[in-house]
């Protein structure tokens, strides 16, 4: 199964990891600033130093992130939040918490540390292009330079955007929340205010490509779609998260499974399982007792015609930490494990032993079961 990020490294107790949306950004990045940018303010170099200095404002660009995420996730830190790590995806990154900020105040200053170090490497390398620039240091790492002092300036600029989730949204929330008291509205409308700014920013992208601007216009589109995506979620998410609050996997498995014998062949398994109780996953029991799981991704690799050959037992997969979820665990964190994983169905276990399966669909049932009669 492809995972959605790979883990870098880990720094000062913080895991950072790469979505894989980051390629985009990567590739745009690179092509913007060697068939763009680098080719407009400093001409007459050759194609390869333009890529070369290309991919070296990426990887600068790359470093200012994770900095900026860093600094979110030590004021996090320094109010005794619980940061799971950090990750960087498509137009930036995201320090994971596991739970909201308590007040205003921390959700303020966990914030404005992004926008405030952002603002501080934009002045670092400022500094640094005006130095190089002084004593006539080579064009590449001059422009260089001058490029990172300039895209940290404007990503402290635009996470200052009062769209939510950008920091600047956050800024706005917790202002809100701090006014009336109820982070709920505060969310609500924060991710109103940000829908619109990513329909106006869509907008705008549109008109650029349409002016001859294409890469200044895709970028546009780009950034205004990433904003709609989020600000639609980050509601749900939140409501998600409270409507869930205090209640644990126990009280959402099921006990009364439907197993399948380990024993048993493939084409037994489709005929009287498969097609009859239409799950893309089921406990398999060896000897009576839950020992791992069959997926229908893990069948469709096996040639139709050996399914009457072999057993379940041949491909299943055993319980471990990547298919099963203790049965402590609150409902918030293990919905984040099961998306991150693209599982849908998960056992549950208690002591080492398998007591039961968590669904994510239930969950959503129930979510808007709830949402329908508390609205």
């Amino acid at each position: 199964m492809l995972k959605r990020k790979i883990e870098l490294f880990k720094l000062l107790g913080f895991s950072v990891s790469l979505d894989v949306s980051w390629g985009i950004i990567l590739f745009l990045v690179v092509w913007s600033l060697a068939k763009g940018a680098f080719p407009a303010y400093y001409p007459n170099l050759s194609p390869q130093t333009y890529w070369i200095m290309g991919v070296a404002g990426a990887l600068g660009l790359f470093v200012s992130i994770v900095i900026h995420e860093f600094s979110h996730s030590m004021a996090a830190r320094k109010y005794g939040m619980d940061i799971k790590g950090i990750t960087l995806f498509v137009f930036g990154g995201v320090a994971e918490m596991k739970d909201e900020p308590k007040t205003p105040k921390i959700e303020f200053i966990m914030a404005i540390a992004g926008p405030i170090t952002s603002l501080f490497l934009s002045l670092l390398f400022g500094g640094l292009y005006q130095a190089a620039s002084a004593v006539y240091a080579p064009v590449p790492i001059v422009a260089v330079l001058g490029y990172l002092g300039a895209i940290n300036l404007i990503l402290a600029i635009f996470n200052m955007i009062p769209a939510f989730p950008t920091d600047g949204g956050r800024v706005l929330r917790a202002i809100l929340w701090r006014i009336k008291g109820d982070i709920l509205w505060a969310t609500r409308t924060a991710s109103r205010i940000s829908v619109f700014f990513a329909m106006f920013i869509i907008f705008m992208g549109f008109i650029s490509i349409i002016q001859g601007n294409v890469i200044g216009g895709i970028w546009r589109i780009l950034i205004g779609s990433f904003l709609f995506s989020v600000a639609n979620s980050s509601y749900q998410s939140l409501m998600i998260k409270q409507s869930f609050a205090g209640q644990s996997v126990k009280d959402y498995m099921k006990i009364d499974l439907i197993a399948v014998p380990s024993h048993i062949m493939l084409q037994e398994f489709v005929d009287e399982y498969l097609y009859r109780y239409h799950h893309k996953m089921f406990p398999v029991t060896k000897e009576g007792k839950i020992s791992g799981l069959i997926t229908l991704n893990a069948l469709k690799l096996i040639p139709q015609e050996k399914w009457r050959e072999m057993q379940v037992i041949e491909i299943m997969q055993k319980a471990t930490k990547d298919n099963t979820l203790p049965m402590t665990m609150s409902i918030h964190e293990a919905m984040l494990t099961m998306n991150e994983s693209g599982m849908g169905r998960m056992l549950v276990e208690e002591n080492g032993n398998i007591v039961g399966i968590i669904t994510l669909k239930d969950l959503m049932e129930f979510f808007a079961l709830k949402i329908q009669l508390e609205p």
